[in-house]
């Protein structure tokens, strides 16, 4: 598997250089808030937020997993984490810290959290933090550390202070800060070596930093440059909190400064670059935190072959480690496959609590369409314990949608061997699906609700790891647009295929939120990425695909004074454009950004006012209009119900008026290929609502046709497709066919009707023409 992923990568990079179940709970509502960012300048479109401040202890190696996957829920769940050690660092030992903070309904007298390093136990403690923070040390001894990655599992008991009800465990939670949770190892941390950049720590943001240090002369082929270096090393860290930042000089703070160039740009390059060498280098960079990375080479091919060796020599145990670990919890779905529990990472347990809740996620292809003309087995194997309640039920949740449910008639305990439950194909969608199998076990004893009484060794049910997931075989064809596809598996920029990334206004924040964009992309992909950087509107060519980065040409030719190179201080800059010399499109020897000022588009808008202005009042329309409309909104709520689709997406905020960043799909102007479109009013805002957009737990949420950041609360809102058009069916043959035209009937079900009709039609018009011709016969003639 190694050797694969492996070889994966190193060809992309050549590749490169050429019916709705109910349950007696709520569904757990989705709430997406605000987060920090920094602070905004005056073209920004919404208030400054106060700066996140810097809690991270010195000395500490973080977590390797995002912000994320640091919240414990429910009665008893468990949280897997890893932290990469050198040889001298394992030998020292060190302590594990974390730092927590719990539900104030979280009873303290019997609730805990149990720790096991490397598969042995390493202690526990009480969960007794329900007023902020609480740091607890654990002393590791180097026998249970190794070197290279460790594993941590955090597993937290809670029971509720006073409600024994089954809604009253979504009331149970216990949260890690990540800024402050990981390991305080013995040894120095020192960057000699590509796996020293696995103990970098995150930035105040709870970020991974990555700058791209370039010089103020930018052109697109220094970024071209360094882009599949950028995305190797978002792959390596094995992180999906990447943030690129772009700049003429080196950070501050954790993170890691990149300088990848070849000898034509190498004289422009700052002096700290330069002085790196030739091939793949790792250096200190002359503050804590803060790793240096090089990649010199004579052309483009001699940069991809030196990184193409370190892939294959030093890089290549952690690489391998690092993609396989990104897919911990995950399944990625093959057609006409099985697949059991234990590939997600699930290990068989027994749960003596009122709810259980296992949770994975499902990678269908980006290519699947949804319909019901299969559906996808599960097989259950698991056992119930007597004394259940005739209310007990195991429900499956699918994208935080209830879509199936089977009751646990038999009071006295049953077994479950291979139970068959059909999961519908309608439910799933094209990249990456959040899966919940729940069983609810309320015993007779809860409605007592006495905590001394409960009696944790008695287990109510047990989901065993071979339970099976059968996957049919599934209709395939290109649908766009798809958010859903694009970032659950970076369709379609993960074919192989070359494609553009148009930054049509090249300042700082605009390079920079495009290349983290990417960087996410490549994560997603599971591979480095095929893209051509481009710099200037109208760049993208109407036969590839393309990443377009746009913002509004109103703040063009703004901030032109006095700006001739990267600000001092960018971050703090009053117009947040930062602009700099780019060779593109500055002429001669001026440093002034060039205006791209183009007339606005306001057909929209007009047609919008002038489709109020002959709007037919209620009275004066004809009955036969209201039936009409009438029709279309029954067929449209039946449809959404059909779809497993509540009226307002999950991730829609309430109310909002102005976007930060909106994030679109649309075909090319020729229709041969499909450009995806981050449009924003400013480049400041483009930045901190790409930041937005990239969070971990935002981005495998994402789905619809078209989504957007909201200015003043960061709130992301989901929009369905309108329409969507076809990118191309790679599979012809008969059978996919068969299912391309079963899926597009059950979402077109009208037009059975209009068969059925047509069909009696015809019947009754034979009849008519026959009957008079051959008259009617009796068995009495």
């Amino acid at each position: 598997m190694a050797k694969v992923l492996t070889t994966v990568l190193a060809l992309t990079l050549l590749t490169g250089a050429s019916a709705r179940a109910q349950s007696l709970l709520d569904e757990a509502p989705i709430a997406v808030g605000a987060q920090p960012s920094e602070s905004e300048g005056i073209l920004s479109t919404r208030p400054a937020p106060s700066p996140a401040l810097d809690s991270r202890q010195p000395g500490l190696l973080p977590f390797e997993q995002s912000s994320a996957s640091f919240k414990l829920a429910g009665e008893d769940d468990t949280g897997r984490f890893t932290f990469f050690l050198s040889k001298p660092q394992a030998a020292a030992g060190g302590t594990l810290a974390l730092s927590y903070r719990n539900a104030v309904s979280v009873l303290p007298d019997t609730s805990v959290i149990d720790v096991t390093v490397n598969g042995k136990p390493a202690g526990s403690f009480p969960i007794v933090a329900p007023n902020g923070f609480k740091r607890t040390d654990i002393k590791l001894d180097p026998q249970l550390l190794v070197a290279g990655r460790n594993q941590v599992d955090i597993r937290a008991r809670q029971h509720h202070r006073v409600d024994c009800s089954l809604e009253a465990t979504y009331e149970l939670w216990t949260e890690l800060n990540p800024r402050e949770t990981g390991f305080v190892a013995g040894g120095a941390r020192h960057f000699n070596t590509p796996d020293d950049l696995l103990t970098v720590s995150r930035n105040a943001a709870g970020r991974t930093d990555i700058r791209l240090v370039v010089p103020q002369a930018l052109n697109a082929e220094i970024l071209n440059d360094a882009a599949p270096m950028l995305q190797t090393l978002a792959l390596f860290l094995g992180r999906d909190d990447i943030s690129v930042t772009v700049a003429d000089k080196s950070g501050t703070g954790p993170g890691i400064d990149l300088y990848a160039f070849s000898d034509r740009s190498r004289r422009l390059i700052p002096e700290a670059g330069r002085s790196l060498g030739y091939g793949l280098v790792v250096a200190e960079a002359g503050e804590p935190d803060r790793a240096v990375v090089g990649l010199h080479g004579a052309t483009r091919a001699d940069m991809d072959s030196r990184l193409l060796s370190a892939i294959r020599g030093p890089m290549k145990a952690s690489l391998d480690r690092s993609l396989l670990t990104a897919n911990h919890g995950r399944i990625t779905v093959q057609p006409s496959t099985t697949y059991r529990l234990s590939d997600a990472g699930y290990e068989s347990r027994v749960f003596a609590g009122r709810l259980s809740r296992t949770g994975f996620d499902m990678v269908m292809p980006s290519d699947f369409y949804p319909g019901d003309y299969a559906t996808i087995g599960l097989k259950l194997h698991a056992a119930t314990s007597p004394g259940l309640k005739y209310t007990a039920q195991f429900l499956v949740r699918i994208n935080d949608r209830v879509v199936t449910s089977y009751p646990f008639r038999k009071t006295e305990g049953e077994q479950f061997d291979g139970k068959l439950i059909e999961l519908p194909l309608r439910a799933f969608r094209p990249g990456v699906n959040k899966i919940e199998l729940i069983a609810e076990l309320p015993i007779e004893a809860d409605a007592a609700c006495a905590p001394d009484a409960r009696k944790d060794d008695q287990p109510r049910f047990v989901l065993l790891d071979k339970t099976e997931i059968s996957v049919p075989a599934l209709a395939r064809v290109g649908r766009l647009p798809d958010i859903a596809a694009l970032t659950g598996n970076a369709y379609p920029f993960n074919e192989g295929k070359p494609f553009d990334v148009v930054i049509e206004r090249p300042d700082g924040k605009s390079v920079g939120a495009a290349l983290t964009v990417l960087s996410r992309l490549a994560i997603s992909a599971g591979s480095p990425l095929s893209a051509a950087i481009q710099l200037g509107k109208g760049k993208a060519s109407p036969a590839r695909n393309a990443l377009i980065i746009s913002t509004d040409n109103a703040f063009a030719d703004l901030g032109t004074a006095g700006k001739t190179a990267f600000s001092e201080n960018f971050d703090d800059d009053d117009t947040g454009l930062d602009p700099f010399r780019t060779a593109a499109i500055v002429d001669g020897d001026t440093e002034t950004v060039a205006s791209t000022g183009d007339g606005v588009d306001n057909s929209s808008e007009l047609l919008d006012a002038f489709r109020k202005s002959t709007e037919v009042p209620n009275g004066d329309r004809s009955a036969t209009t209201l039936v009409g409309e009438w029709a279309a909104r029954a067929t449209s709520r039946f449809s959404t119900w059909l779809n497993y689709q509540d009226n307002e997406s999950p991730l829609a905020s309430h109310g909002a008026t102005d976007d930060l960043v909106t994030l679109s799909q649309q075909p090319s102007a020729t229709g041969e290929a499909t450009w995806t479109v981050l449009r924003a009013p400013s480049p400041s805002d483009l930045a901190t609502g790409v930041q937005r957009l990239v969070d971990p737990a935002v981005w495998n949420g994402l789905d619809g046709g078209s989504v957007a950041v909201e200015a003043a609360s960061l709130d992301v809102r989901a929009l369905p497709a309108a329409s969507r058009f076809i990118t191309g069916v790679d599979d012809r043959s008969p059978g996919n066919l068969r299912r391309l035209a079963a899926a597009w009937f059950s979402d077109n079900f009208q037009f059975y009707v209009l068969l059925i009709v047509a069909s009696m039609g015809l019947f009754a018009l034979w009849l008519g023409w026959i009957i008079p011709r051959k008259g009617a016969q009796s068995d009495n003639e």
